[in-house]
């Protein structure tokens, strides 16, 4: 009987599926059987009770790991694949940093852009020099109904708005994030993160010569109080380090120094994901924000 037990057909590898289930074993008590010594000659009947017993303890191992709690099994990153945040803009600057940074710690991630999707996923790749595996839709703000790219989401990101001297400034950054907001509140959603404009820029110079472009802003942000009150998260940035490739955009006021990109993705990511909220307002807070 020693001898066929030994001759044995090894047991094939665990399926890939089976693999967390195994690997939790190191968390059951361990089973203990009386050591027997080789030299020791034992009966065909011990022989033939301890293989039993040996194959009940695996069939008891399995049994016992599949029902451990299930809280066991959330410790990596798959975890937080419940969340689903939208991101307006999601193929933009701030908005793709934002999208990487949701994609590595386990979140479903859409962008929605008024272009197509394989148009904003080179734009992404052009931005981080990579490609994210985003689900692209195409949306406008300002005239389609928000409420099929809104479907499943737990957060929003709005990073929608026109550069200062773009054309359609103040509906552009206004009215497209008061809808934005409109349909989000809507559809029961409470987490929503808009990026705005730093007080300390909007009270300067700019709102002389941009005016729209800052009145825009003002909308959108009112907008956005008035559907979730103090829930939100509104990060205010003044002049953003860098651009996307090919885009030039207009200097800061001299002495104001520029927020890392990353610091403000950090910001946004921590207001999707319910650890901040309220007014973030100029690049000193956004990157306390974001630490």
């Amino acid at each position: 009987d020693l001898g066929r037990a030994r001759r044995r057909t090894p047991r094939p590898a665990a399926p890939e599926s089976e693999l967390p289930m195994l690997s939790a074993l190191i968390l059951t008590p361990a089973l203990h059987l009386p050591a027997v010594s080789p030299s020791v000659q034992r009966p065909a009947a011990v022989s033939r009770a301890t293989a039993q017993m040996s194959s009940l303890d695996r069939r008891s191992v399995v049994a016992g790991a599949a029902a451990l709690p299930a809280a066991i099994f959330a410790a990596s990153p798959v975890a937080a694949a419940g969340d689903r945040v939208v991101i307006f803009g999601g193929s933009g600057y701030v908005g793709a940093y934002a999208a990487q940074q949701l994609l590595n710690q386990g979140t479903q991630v859409v962008s929605v852009s008024r272009k197509s999707p394989a148009e904003q996923a080179d734009k992404v790749k052009a931005i981080l020099g990579s490609d994210l595996k985003l689900d692209y839709q195409q949306a406008d703000a300002l005239s389609d109904d928000l409420s099929g790219v809104l479907k499943g989401a737990t957060a929003v990101i709005s990073c929608v708005g026109i550069a200062p001297g773009g054309a359609n400034q103040k509906d552009g950054n206004g009215q497209a994030n008061k809808k934005i907001a409109d349909a989000t509140a809507a559809a029961g959603i409470s987490k929503f993160v808009y990026l705005g404009v730093a007080s300390e820029l909007a009270n300067g110079p700019i709102k002389f010569v941009f005016g729209d472009y800052v009145k825009g802003k003002a909308e959108a942000e009112a907008a956005v109080t008035k559907d979730f009150g103090a829930s939100a998260l509104i990060i205010k940035p003044g002049i953003i380090a860098g651009g996307p490739p090919g885009e030039i955009r207009p200097p800061g006021p001299p002495g104001m120094t520029p927020v890392p990109v990353e610091a403000v993705a950090r910001a946004a990511v921590a207001g999707a994901l319910g650890k901040k909220s309220g007014k973030v307002d100029g690049n000193a807070e956004i990157a306390a924000a974001g630490a």
